[in-house]
């Protein structure tokens, strides 16, 4: 039996990374921040460029609304269970009784969306919809939000505003099932001085579901594993600044995000309710706006929601178009998959071509010598858009996370569609590769996606051709220091509590 540190799959990844203490995870935090300054423009302005956080023009003014990461994994601590994660609203900065102001809630009246489908149509069987409201309890709406008095109850008065929520599960058909109502969320962490005990806000955010499974919103400690150095291979086709010499110096690491957490059990998001039978499923969050439709009345129509934001696999932006912000354009093809349903994906001539034939590739054999592998590229298009099956053209030789695993699902119905793709039998693994599937870990990325797994070094190694062509690795620098976020919790919600100083 595993104790809480050494539950499988999620503890016994190698550590290349320091431990700091907490004198020094401030000093990180600020260094942090000055290198996140570098990459983005402004966390408190809500625009930024860094990583994969921000996938299209349409993220950078709107960052309440922009998706991060989606994570989908086997709980390990309950394999019954299964852990969807939706992470939104990058680049905030730790909160310190000083800045107390600096406040980063979950937009009001948006639509936060975790969609799952079962049957490889593209359109989602089960969505899990969050919509939050603010709570003011200041006298005439005034003062400071936290304070003066420290928080050591999500009911203390001192918690001037909460953020409550509404969590409807929505079936394939639009019908809906409010499963929470008024559940409140934790808060913003604005310092150990007036919040001593965050763990204990979150375990009082925490909710039990109806039918099995829980439920947090909070804020967390960004998990996004990236590894910074190899952002250049995406875009220019060479690593730096100066591999093997310089850290890895991760700014997400001493940064903080919001979390969605949702644990259900396997038969809620199974075709038919049956996770033997139907292993795989596909997820990808998308958070919607409140909009009109111009084309009639105003006067008239109810309230209606326009999506303005979505992902699923990870780096999408990076891996196919070798793109991000300052190198697309706003309309292009990176913002046009923001709008977009999964349903549709194959529709779009160009989305479909750019699979076949990704850019990084091209831009690494200019750049360095090294010959792309041939076109059209079915295996990057099977890692997208398919998930991996024998003879579908992913290359890896195995059935593992394909729809047309699922004995029910009627193959004429399944379509192309971007989805991260999960198959919920996979057994927990005791030896969790960082690296997932390419080092012979099934249970990692792309099945699915842990919250430990790696995604930047796995993409470029398949899109030069692993696991087919010969290795990659020789491509992604070795620094003589790797700052990570420390590797995820082994309980429900996994995601760390996020950083702050006093």
């Amino acid at each position: 039996m595993s104790g809480p540190d050494e539950v499988p799959g999620f503890n016994r990844l190698p550590r290349s990374k320091p431990r700091f203490s907490h004198r020094r995870l401030c000093a990180l935090a600020a260094s942090a921040a000055a290198l996140a300054a570098a990459s983005v423009a402004g966390p408190l302005t809500g625009t930024g460029e860094a990583g994969g956080h921000i996938d299209a023009p349409s993220s950078v003014s709107d960052a309440p609304a922009d998706i991060t990461d989606v994570y989908a994994f086997t709980s390990p601590d309950d394999t019954d269970m299964v852990t969807l994660i939706a992470n939104v609203r990058p680049f905030q900065v730790p909160g310190t009784a000083a800045n107390a102001l600096v406040d980063f809630p979950f937009a009001t009246g948006a639509r936060y969306e975790i969609h799952t489908d079962a049957d490889g149509d593209g359109a989602p069987d089960a969505t899990y919809r969050w919509t939050f409201r603010d709570e003011d309890r200041r006298p005439f709406g005034m003062g400071p939000k936290v304070g003066p008095l420290p928080v050591t109850s999500l009911e203390d008065r001192s918690l001037g505003v909460r953020q409550k929520y509404t969590l409807e599960k929505v079936a394939a058909d639009g019908t809906s099932r409010t499963l929470l109502r008024d559940a409140i969320a934790s808060p913003t962490h604005t310092g150990r001085v007036l919040m001593p005990d965050y763990g204990r806000l979150r375990a009082q955010a925490t909710r039990d579901l109806p039918g099995g499974g829980r439920t947090v919103a909070t804020q967390a400690a960004d998990s996004f594993k990236a590894d910074t150095q190899v952002f250049g291979l995406f875009t220019v086709g060479t690593s730096g600044p100066v591999p093997g010499w310089l850290p890895d110096a991760q700014p997400l690491s001493a940064l903080n995000v919001n979390s969605l957490v949702l644990q259900v059990p396997k038969s809620e998001v199974a075709l038919n309710g049956d996770a033997e039978r139907n292993p795989v499923i596909g997820v990808w969050s998308t958070v919607s706006r409140r909009g009109a439709d111009l084309g009639s009345g105003l006067a008239a129509q109810a309230p209606s929601y326009r999506q303005v934001s979505r992902n699923g696999t990870p780096h999408l932006a990076f891996a196919v178009h070798g793109s991000t912000i300052g190198l697309s354009k706003p309309g292009g093809p990176e913002d046009r998959f923001q709008a977009r349903a999964p349903k549709d994906d194959h529709l779009d001539d160009a989305f479909v071509a750019a699979m076949l034939d990704p850019a990084p590739p091209h831009r690494i054999e200019a750049a360095q010598g090294r010959t792309a592998p041939a076109t059209p590229r079915r295996d990057i298009q099977a890692l997208f858009m398919k998930g991996i099956a024998k003879g579908n053209g992913s290359l890896f030789g195995l059935d593992l996370n394909s729809h047309a695993l699922n004995g029910d699902a009627d193959a004429s119905r399944i379509v192309l569609a971007e989805q991260l793709r999960l198959n919920l039998t996979t057994p927990v693994t005791a030896d969790p590769q960082a690296h997932g599937v390419l080092d012979g870990d099934l249970q990692g990325f792309p099945n699915g996606r842990r919250l430990n797994d790696n995604i930047d070094g796995p993409l470029i190694r398949m899109l030069e051709g692993e696991p087919a062509g010969p290795s990659a690795r020789g491509l992604l620098p070795d620094p003589i220091v790797r700052l990570e976020p420390a590797d995820a919790r082994a309980t429900f919600p996994y995601v760390n509590l996020p950083h702050a100083g006093p």
